[in-house]
């Protein structure tokens, strides 16, 4: 009689604490690969929280001792004839991979990342599609696709550049080297680093810190850092369009009369 396979589960599982939704890959017979499935369940849920007005903050993390391997090199296999349909591929980036990059990263609740284990390839740019990354100090990150005879995929020139600057970038996307956890600390892939086992703990304490912080300020300031970065005249365009919006706003108002009361503030997100 044969063996019976590993846990097949190709899932990400939305838990709560609190107002902070925590998403973790689960599809540890792959190292937490983002196979499609796990892909398509981690835009449903990202989906979810953003529009979820009782979400303040979303942790991401893997199951087990790993964060994710990134691209699913079995389920590469069976698209073998698909390498020449240049409109499938487009598709599946189109329509699945860059709106839940977008969502994350420019989307209008805070993000954590919690990493152990490795984060290589996708998993790479899941694990800095964030606003913080927490890491085990044992943790190994990797920009993988090159070492596949593929291009960084899922954002990656983008968040790379915008963590570590261009030269930084370029050097760790077309070498496909091992990072260590203390190199990724040192280059600022990586914000905060913990013992290992001990990353996701860390995340849900940066977590609950956005939680408390007034929702509209946090997501129009993730907007103008995504889009007004880049130039002066981007920065100014953004604080031209962002700045009015919140100084009406009733958090404003309530940051105030607490301020003076000598209280802590509740902030709605209006």
């Amino acid at each position: 009689m044969s063996k019976p396979e590993k846990d097949e589960t190709m899932e990400v599982r939305l838990t709560w604490e609190g107002s902070i939704g925590v998403l973790t890959i689960h599809n540890p017979s792959r190292k937490n690969a983002m196979s499609p499935p796990v892909s398509a369940d981690l835009l449903r849920h990202v989906t979810t929280l953003v529009h979820d007005r009782k979400c303040r903050a979303i942790v991401l993390t893997g199951s087990a001792t790993c964060f994710s391997a990134g691209g699913d090199v079995k389920a590469m296999q069976g698209r073998v004839e698909e390498i020449n349909d240049h409109i499938t591929r487009r598709l599946r980036f189109t329509t699945l991979y860059h709106p839940m990059m977008r969502m994350l990263v420019e989307g209008p609740k805070p993000v954590v990342t919690a990493v152990e284990g490795v984060a290589y390839g996708g998993g790479l740019a899941l694990a800095i599609a964030s606003d913080h990354t927490v890491a085990g100090n044992d943790a190994r990150f990797c920009a993988a696709q090159i070492l596949r005879g593929t291009c960084p995929d899922m954002g990656l020139y983008y968040l790379l550049a915008a963590r570590t600057g261009p030269g930084r970038a370029r050097e760790i996307l077309l070498s496909g080297r091992v990072i260590s956890a203390v190199d990724a600390e040192r280059y600022a892939v990586v914000h905060t680093l913990t013992n290992p086992g001990e990353a996701l703990a860390g995340a849900m304490k940066v977590a609950e810190h956005y939680a408390a912080l007034p929702p509209l300020a946090v997501a129009l300031t993730k907007a103008a850092m995504t889009h007004g970065y880049q130039s002066l005249e981007a920065c100014f365009q953004s604080e031209n369009n962002y700045q009015p919006v919140v100084a009406l706003s009733k958090d404003h108002k309530e940051s105030i009369a607490a301020f003076l009361e000598k209280r802590k503030p509740v902030y709605t997100g209006e």
